[in-house]
């Protein structure tokens, strides 16, 4: 998966000619392409129990969602999509069905960014849907002021900080830990949520956990070697 494809870089002051017609366009030819954050799915999840779904959010994600691996014994979610053309499986009559919870990829649309853990963020401007571009005129701080909320801005900080070290672990991890290191991997990243309380305490809690697990995986295989 390539997060930055069809990008070009700019600042966040730069004024874009764009404006959301509500056509569904940026909803289609999606395969692969729209990534869960554990933040995204956490939110998709507590909207269709909001919604009177009655499933697990392992099985909420099952139903909507894709495993893809992104690295080594690191995998995420990806939006479901239908048919041939790649459509979004949350596309129904041209409209979003989850649109209050819809992920960040989509609500930063047309723009991307890379955080980083101080807070700045390099602008990306997604350039595969060429027609959505000629009217109106919005920058990338101005959609960042209407899409993002405390919440989002803490929680990339986090990630930020996070997911390097669960790299370096990942790639510790011998070939016959990794499927339990995967798994412990997904179920504190994705899963292992109380949907009715915040989002943020429970995650920080969880990656201290998940790094306390990968490191014991790795101590136990180091134990190994030196018997």
């Amino acid at each position: 998966m390539a997060l930055f494809e069809n990008t070009l870089p700019l600042t966040n002051r730069q004024p874009i000619k764009f404006k959301c017609s509500a056509c569904g366009a940026c909803c289609k030819n999606v395969r692969d392409s729209i990534l869960l954050e554990p933040l995204d799915a956490f939110r998709i999840v507590r909207e269709y129990i909001k919604n009177g779904f009655s499933g697990t959010g392992d099985e909420i994600l099952d139903q909507i969602a894709d495993l893809k691996e992104l690295s080594r014994g690191f995998f995420v979610f990806v939006l479901k999509t239908v048919n041939d053309s790649g459509v979004c499986g949350m596309l129904k009559d041209n409209r979003c069905t989850i649109y209050p919870a819809r992920p960040r990829t989509c609500r930063l649309y047309p723009f991307t960014v890379d955080p980083s853990t101080d807070g700045s963020m390099k602008w990306y401007l997604c350039t595969e849907q060429s027609h959505h571009f000629g009217k109106g005129s919005v920058t990338a701080r101005e959609w960042q002021r209407r899409n993002l909320s405390g919440e989002d801005e803490e929680y990339l900080r986090e990630e930020c900080r996070v997911l390097p070290v669960l790299g370096r672990l990942m790639r510790n991890i011998s070939d016959a830990d990794l499927h339990e290191a995967e798994k412990q991997t997904l179920l504190f990243r994705y899963l292992a949520y109380d949907y009715s309380q915040p989002f943020l305490p429970q995650y920080k809690e969880n990656m201290l956990f998940l790094k306390a697990q990968l490191n014991r995986l790795q101590q136990e295989q180091q134990n190994e070697g030196e018997i």
